[in-house]
């Protein structure tokens, strides 16, 4: 290991000790093994212990106020949970109308040909000519279902060649023009596309778009099952096939020759083979009929990003399922993982001013934003935290793969900062962050709910989930006892916004896969003094001091649709800039200077002077402050060592180019805008809500070789539909309509 390789993990000590929620990349390119998972550095601000309180400040008790010698444990506060959506009632019921589930799909029927089309319930006709922004959320609803989900897996598309805007879809469609998949961060865009089917069946009702949610509810526990491990998560399953393999259109493949397996490559469990399609145990035909056999496989190291895709889908989609057995499978893996989770503990912090300066000195070169009442943070003494150990190589035969019984309440690890070893105890932890290599203590990812917000709110919404799955009261009480009681978890959640970092070097997923979770947990909760205080938190840390300057439409129709408007006093001006957004939310590509929104969302290029002239007034490129660049580049001296802090994405000077900024060193970053951009003017990515709006042009090596599942177009749209945001389009459903005579 390299001494810079030894310093960033010392400083993932420090950040994990320090900034506030953030997630990362979780892409399988090569990393090196000895660096730790950025997706799973920490973001969120310390919390700290309570103040202590003097003895004067302790209320007067009288041995009149005890009723008996016996300790009585309180009664703990009651935990409300609820549906997250009411079950629709469907509109087509004793109708001779059927529905169905894939916009424009066609079959002959009866000597007829039936199209499926846009049906008004109200009118009872079909219509002839759609709301734009309805048809727009079938169309991308329908290029998911038939083009991005080999096996129900939301992943990227990659194609042969250039696809240009407007390219009919009958052209790239085609089984010819598809190279293969990109998969690495299928876990969290398969959860989001579950919510998106899942909002789509709330507003439609109708047995198709149930069907269609069950579909995509079973492909997303199939992920679970192919580890063989309750409540274990993959990023994707696949196939390792011989080199010469033909390429099929709906399983993702990998190739022996050009596939390095890593540890957490992992063989499918026998008993998951049942969820899966027969070519994966008796292969597929190729074009002249040659059967083609593969292995059967999984990837796993799913970070914190991944999990918050069935942590946000799953719970919404519990209430509306009729399967039982589905619902069963859904209570058993999110209450295993939560189970699953070890405890670490960080202790006597206090004895350790070397590293409490460290943590001190970090939070001095950010702009630290704590409000009146927040923790104390030179009171922390312990960190508590949960992590996930990962299954790899190197711990097969001794990892125990079962379901715990009880949240582990024991620490696994305890790392004593008054300790002669402390350092080396630390280093040890921190070596066993690196997800990448193999180990018997590796971890996949890690929450630390006494000090980071966001953390605090995932460990709340997975006890309280738990909670309404099973009702078993162990989870109430690691809820109210330990997470609030002990730990304060609902005050650290309170710290969520408290630590931001300028756009120049700040990692937008962080806030992605937190408000996404929370907005969810909005929602399952039921009315009380929680319930409150989490909807101040979603309004006052991550709307207000984190996401209101991004342009995040996504974001913005939750704020809307969750936080009540005694809270949300500015919810008016948020959902005008919403809608705004809205209908420029769609394909990317611009065709003779015209933006192609009826188009499948693709890597295009963007001319940073195009985006410069077409920006919002008032937003201009910009480099960053004096103040910014030392925010981004500051160094931490950890007991003398010279750590690097948050860091820019600089590379070196290329002259002459108007669009880059000297940091100095010999040392450049891009230019970016000072007001974010619309959806049109970003850059390409797989979830626009987790990429940074500030950012001025793209750059792709082929124009459209890669294309989205697009669900961050249909999960913003039919969220919308769902709080009455959108009024067009209600009572609208997919349905066959007939047609011309097609013979049999």
């Amino acid at each position: 290991m390299t001494l810079r390789s030894l310093s960033r993990l010392v400083a993932a000590a420090i950040v994990l000790s320090v900034v506030a929620c953030g997630g990362g990349t979780d892409s399988v390119s090569d990393v090196p093994a000895d660096v730790p998972d950025v997706a799973d550095l920490p973001g969120d601000a310390l919390p700290a212990d309570l103040p202590d309180v003097a003895a004067d400040d302790l209320p007067d008790t009288s041995p009149d106020d005890y009723a008996t010698d016996v300790d009585v444990p309180p009664e703990l506060p009651a935990l409300p949970t609820q549906a997250p959506l009411a079950t629709p009632v469907d509109p087509l019921k004793d109708s001779a109308v059927v529905s169905c589930a894939v916009y424009q799909e066609e079959k002959c029927e009866g000597g007829t040909l039936k199209r499926c089309d846009i049906y008004d319930t109200a009118t009872q006709a079909f219509v002839d000519a759609p709301d734009p922004l309805l048809r727009r959320a079938f169309l991308f609803d329908r290029w998911r279902d038939l083009y991005q989900s080999p096996e129900g897996q939301a992943v990227d598309r990659e194609f042969t060649g250039a696809t240009l805007p407007g390219t009919p879809e009958s052209e790239w469609g085609a089984p010819d023009r598809l190279a293969g998949w990109s998969p690495g961060d299928g876990g969290i865009w398969t959860g989001w596309s579950v919510v998106a089917s899942v909002l789509r069946y709330s507003q439609t009702g109708t047995q198709a778009d149930h069907a269609r949610m069950e579909t995509d509810v079973r492909d997303i526990l199939t992920m679970f099952e192919v580890s063989g491990i309750p409540g274990y998560f993959t990023r994707f399953h696949y196939l390792l096939m011989a080199d010469d393999a033909p390429t099929p259109a709906d399983l993702i493949i990998r190739r022996v020759g050009s596939t390095t397996l890593l540890p957490h490559d992992r063989d499918i469990a026998p008993a998951a083979l049942k969820y899966l399609p027969k070519a994966y145990t008796d292969g597929y035909a190729g074009p002249d009929g040659t059967i083609w056999k593969g292995r059967p496989m999984y990837h796993g190291r799913p970070s914190i990003d991944q999990y918050t895709g069935p942590m946000t889908s799953l719970p919404m989609a519990y209430d509306l399922l009729k399967d039982e057995e589905l619902k069963g499978r859904i209570s058993k893996h999110l209450t295993c993982y939560l189970k699953r989770l070890q405890r670490v503990e960080l202790i006597n912090l206090q004895k350790n001013p070397d590293l409490l300066n460290a943590l001190l000195a970090y939070f001095s070169a950010g702009e630290l934003k704590l409000d009146p009442g927040d923790l104390d943070l030179t009171k922390l003494d312990r960190v508590v935290g949960y992590v996930q150990r990962q299954s790899n190589v190197g711990n097969d035969g001794s990892l125990d793969l079962t379901c715990p019984d009880t949240v582990q309440m024991v620490p696994w690890r305890i790392i004593d900062a008054s300790s002669d070893t402390f350092l080396a105890d630390l280093l040890e932890f921190l070596m066993d962050m690196n997800n990448e290599d193999e180990g018997e203590n590796r971890l996949d990812h890690f929450y630390f709910p006494s000090m980071r917000g966001g953390d605090a709110m995932h460990l709340m919404h997975l006890a309280t989930m738990a909670y309404h799955f099973t009702g078993d009261d162990q989870y109430r009480r690691f809820l109210y006892d330990e997470l609030i009681g002990n730990l304060q978890t609902d005050r650290v959640a309170l710290t969520a916004g408290a630590f931001d970092l300028p756009k120049y070097c700040k990692s937008y997923f962080g806030n992605q896969i937190t408000y996404g979770p929370w907005w969810a947990f909005l929602h399952l909760i039921g009315d009380s003094p929680l319930k409150e205080l989490l909807q101040r938190g979603f309004k006052e840390e991550m709307w207000d001091k984190l996401v209101k300057p991004d342009k995040n439409m996504d974001f913005e129709i939750m704020y809307a649709g969750a936080v009540p408007d005694a809270m949300a006093t500015d919810k008016g001006a948020v959902l005008t800039e919403a809608l705004a957004l809205l209908q420029r939310m769609g394909g990317n590509g611009y065709k003779d200077g015209t933006l192609v929104l009826d188009d499948p969302r693709r890597a295009y290029p963007l001319d940073p002077q195009f985006v410069a002239d077409n920006a919002p007034d008032g937003s201009v490129p910009t480099c960053p402050t004096q103040k910014e660049i030392d925010i981004c580049t500051a160094e931490i001296d950890f007991m003398g060592i010279k750590l690097p802090g948050p860091g820019m994405d600089a590379f070196a000077c290329a002259t002459p180019d108007p669009w880059q900024c000297d940091i100095g060193g010999g040392k450049c970053v891009f230019q970016q805008m000072t007001v974010a951009l619309p959806p049109d003017l970003r850059p390409w990515s797989d979830f626009l809500w987790q990429r940074n709006p500030f950012f001025i042009g793209a750059f792709p090596a082929v124009i459209g070789t890669s294309q989205y599942a697009g669900s961050d177009v249909s999960e913003p749209y039919w969220n919308a539909r769902r709080y009455g945001i959108v009024q067009a389009g209600k009572g609208q459903v997919l349905a066959w309509r007939p047609g011309v005579d097609c013979g049999e």
